[in-house]
């Protein structure tokens, strides 16, 4: 019985927070925080026959980066109170699975060629490890925005029984093809929601896990996928015939020849969140007047009357007056300035037709008067002929309105310059003299200022003595004599150049076990964590029943790789854990035992140890014979390591 909780601690680090989904039937997953490097985390207790082949797996895996693989973080095992229990700690699952996005809507052929291309280039990366996944399914597939992501590599197939891909060379090509069979089957899935790739009806998936429908098969095979979705892309149809048609002699034998079939790509944006684009209205925009609202069917107010057409007289000759108002007129309203409209009969300054032309007309003829509006009352309006309105009491020089359209301005003088009569149709207003202070005079002084003061320095310092050179210090080597007893010249020898200081500086570690068979691999995850100048994190070693390794093997060590050969005298561990013994060795991975023990010791919080002779070399094995104790365990956490 699981004794997990919400709360438990596990070894010391990771805080469980609530179970997580797994399609799963041997795995119970949980939602936890990494307290030492504060992030979160995925932990997987893994169950059955199969637990001990997951770790295995688990560990393969760890071996393959790709950000496109769900890391594996740490493997081992734990007692919560009912007895030792095997763990996986993984990085958080993001994102969404293939199954959830089909669930909601089938997937256009681009998008399932860039989700299944993503894949299979994540999976081709990890067989060029060694590392199939041979449990491909539409859960294992996760869209995380732009970015997918294939979780279960190796150990989903470990509990399924099926993981024999790192055996022989002929294990390692099946499971290579049960991979490119499933990446297919993915792209199938997409497109029609049917699985055609291996099956899932089986013990090792959970029970109630939402299963996909089979494809259809007819006697050639699974039926097309252009028999089921009209115009579909071309490559994945034949790339769908290739691999499940009946008989067919070119099916993809790998991830790589997935890779070759859908390259190229676009970008995945399946779940991506597209921006909601504003429309523009069909209505065309309405102008607010200030004299409120007009009721329909009514002239909007500010907005003037059509202006009449021009008649042409029978000479060829347009009116000089009338016409170049009603021009002017018809400008006006174009340019949305204000019209002057035609004075009362009896005005002196109206246009007349020109005397002799009896064929000339007026350009405005006279129309019927307008009907009051509502909404503006009729008590200071009155009806002139012509259609036109006067204003009984003239507010403020505004001229009054003209067939109920809004109030115009008054018009121009009557009479131009030196007593001319006008003859334009608008009022014009002089601009504004703007008033403020001229900066260009201000500018100038400034750059004359500053001209005067750079020629008064320049000569300054043009008059100004040389200073005398700096005396150098003289060379501590002693002069040597020329020229005998004749008082010839002294020349100085220059002083030898020391040799630069070189300063041994880590470049890379790396856990080595030598002795550790199909087992082999001591945290390869954390090695990293040995010399990040971080003394909370550290690498640390497999637990063994005794110190002595269980008897499994002799030893485990760790290498240390420098940029460059560099005189080493001391190396400094920094550790959680408490005696057991360490040598130290100038030698290479592949060799961690040949040489010297230039020095050794027990393990403590700061272990120092002083090599026998100053050692020039680039590579140095720190060779574990016995392990000490950590929290009660025998195992090693190897905190920082500091070379001098």
């Amino acid at each position: 019985m699981s004794t997990a909780l919400p709360g438990t601690v596990m070894v010391d680090r990771y805080r469980l927070s609530q179970m997580a989904a797994s399609d799963l039937a041997a795995a119970e997953a949980w939602e936890a925080h990494d307290q030492i490097l504060d992030r979160a985390v995925r932990v997987t207790f893994i169950d059955g026959p199969q637990a001990s082949a997951a770790l295995d797996a688990a560990r393969r895996a760890a071996l393959v980066s790709d950000p496109r693989l769900n890391r594996v973080l740490d493997v081992g095992s734990t007692d919560l109170g009912s007895g030792p229990r095997h763990y996986i700690i993984s990085e958080p699952f993001r994102g969404q699975t293939l199954t959830e996005i089909v669930s909601h809507g089938l997937v256009d052929d681009q998008q399932a060629r860039a989700i299944v291309g993503e894949a299979a280039a994540a999976l081709e990366s990890a067989a060029q490890r060694g590392v199939h996944h041979q449990a491909l399914r539409p859960d294992t597939v996760r869209v995380d925005g732009h970015r997918v992501v294939v979780t279960g590599l190796g150990i989903d197939a470990a509990l399924a029984g099926r993981d024999h891909g790192h055996g022989t060379a002929a294990a390692g090509d099946a499971a290579a093809a049960s991979d490119a069979r499933n990446l297919v089957a993915l792209a199938y899935y997409a497109l029609t929601a049917r699985w055609a790739g291996d099956s899932l009806e089986e013990p090792w998936v959970a029970p109630d896990t939402v299963r996909p429908l089979p494809a259809q098969a007819d006697a050639s095979g699974v039926v097309p996928v252009s028999t089921l979705v009209p115009h579909v892309d071309q490559g994945l149809d034949q790339l769908v015939r290739r691999t499940f048609g009946a008989g067919s002699p070119d099916v993809p034998t790998g991830p790589s020849d997935v890779v070759a079939a859908l390259a190229p790509w676009g970008e995945v944006s399946v779940v991506a969140a597209l921006p909601q684009f504003v429309q523009p209205s069909t209505e065309p925009p309405v102008r607010s007047s200030v004299l409120g609202t007009v009721p329909p069917g009514s002239g909007r107010p500010g907005t003037p009357p059509p202006a009449a057409p021009v008649r042409r007289p029978a000479s060829g000759r347009i009116a000089r007056g009338t016409a170049a108002g009603a021009a002017g007129a018809a400008a006006g309203a174009a340019l949305g300035g204000a019209t002057q409209s035609m004075p009362p009969a009896g005005d002196p300054t109206a246009a007349q037709p020109p005397v002799g032309d009896p064929q000339a007309t007026s350009a405005l003829p006279p129309q019927p008067p307008a009907p009051a509006e509502p909404g503006y009352g009729t008590a200071g309006y009155g009806a002139v002929p012509g259609g036109a309105t006067q204003v009984q009491q003239p507010v403020q020089g505004v001229q009054p309105a003209q067939n109920g359209h809004a109030p115009v301005p008054p018009p121009p003088p009557p009479s131009g310059p030196e007593g001319r009569p006008s003859t334009g149709s608008f009022a014009s207003t002089p601009a504004p003299r703007r008033r403020g202070v001229n900066p260009t005079p201000i500018v100038l002084g400034l750059v004359i200022v500053l001209v005067v003061a750079g020629a008064l320095w320049a000569f300054t310092r043009a008059t100004d003595p040389f200073e005398p050179p700096i005396a150098e210090s003289p060379s501590p080597t002693a002069p040597a004599q020329q020229g005998g007893n004749d008082g010839g010249e002294t020349t100085t020898e220059p002083a030898p150049e020391e040799p630069t200081e070189v300063r041994p500086v880590i470049e890379s570690g790396d856990q080595l076990d030598p002795e550790g068979g199909d087992q082999a691999g001591e945290h390869p995850e954390a090695v990293d964590l040995a010399y990040d100048a971080d003394p909370s994190t550290f690498w640390y070693t497999r637990q063994y029943a005794s110190p002595q390794f269980g008897g499994l093997k002799t030893g485990v060590g760790y290498v240390i790789e420098l940029e460059e050969p560099a005189p080493v005298s001391t190396i400094e561990l920094r550790t959680n854990s408490e005696g057991g013994n360490v040598e130290v060795r100038a030698t290479t991975s592949g060799e961690p035992t040949n040489g010297d023990v230039l020095a050794s010791g027990s393990f403590s919080g700061t272990t120092k140890l002083e090599l026998s002779e100053e050692t020039v070399a680039d590579s140095f094995v720190l060779w574990v014979t016995e392990l000490p104790v950590t929290n009660g365990k025998n195992y090693l956490e190897l905190n920082e390591i500091v070379i001098s």
